[in-house]
């Protein structure tokens, strides 16, 4: 994917990961994307040792992946790895409803449940990418709601491996009503103060 946009300034390279994070689960660069050294630097303003840091940090976590001589690409998910990531998303978010039932004060609980009309209209509007960060922000709700900045920290390193396989998934139409029950489920657990 070419990037057309006039340099962006980053301090470091930790900066360039998080943008690139960022970029990746919003879907700027789709899977099998080749992220090209130059254009990155030129885009971000650093050097190329800054942006070959940031790309081996970025490998390491399993969001691209680096082939010797021939760069960077973003990692494409295999059906049994997505749905490894599933398994692992709902046991965390699980365990996050938990702990926001138990620990979550009324005010936080009402801010979650309202959280959720984003998600509902943009499934309703069949808008994927707005669908993807109104969940963000459901999540991150759910998250600090838990109390357990171990648990947020995680998942947060999951966050553009699951935005991915997210993406795919709220591609098929069907999957928008589903998803919506899942969150009212949770929604309505929380409120409750039911940790079961």
């Amino acid at each position: 994917m070419a990037v057309a946009e006039p340099p962006v300034q980053v301090d470091a390279a930790a900066d360039l990961r998080e943008d690139l994070r960022r970029a990746i689960a919003r879907g700027d660069y789709d899977p099998g994307a080749k992220l090209i050294e130059r254009e990155l630097t030129l885009r971000y303003g650093i050097g190329r040792t800054g942006v070959r840091d940031a790309l081996r940090h970025l490998a390491a976590e399993g969001i691209i992946e680096l082939t010797e001589n021939r760069g960077a690409r973003v990692r494409a998910l295999d059906y049994a790895e997505a749905l490894n990531l599933y398994q692992v998303r709902g046991v965390l978010e699980g365990l996050a409803g938990e702990l926001f039932a138990i620990r979550g004060t009324a005010e936080e609980k009402l801010r979650f449940a309202a959280s959720l009309d984003p998600v509902r209209q943009a499934i309703g509007a069949g808008d994927v990418t707005a669908t993807l960060l109104a969940g963000d922000d459901f999540f991150a709700l759910l998250l600090d709601g838990s109390g357990n900045p171990e648990l947020h920290e995680i998942v947060d390193r999951l966050h553009v491996r699951i935005s991915q396989v997210r993406r795919v998934s709220l591609s098929a139409t069907e999957r928008g009503e589903q998803t919506l029950q899942s969150l009212q489920r949770i929604v309505n657990a929380v409120l409750a103060g039911d940790p079961a």
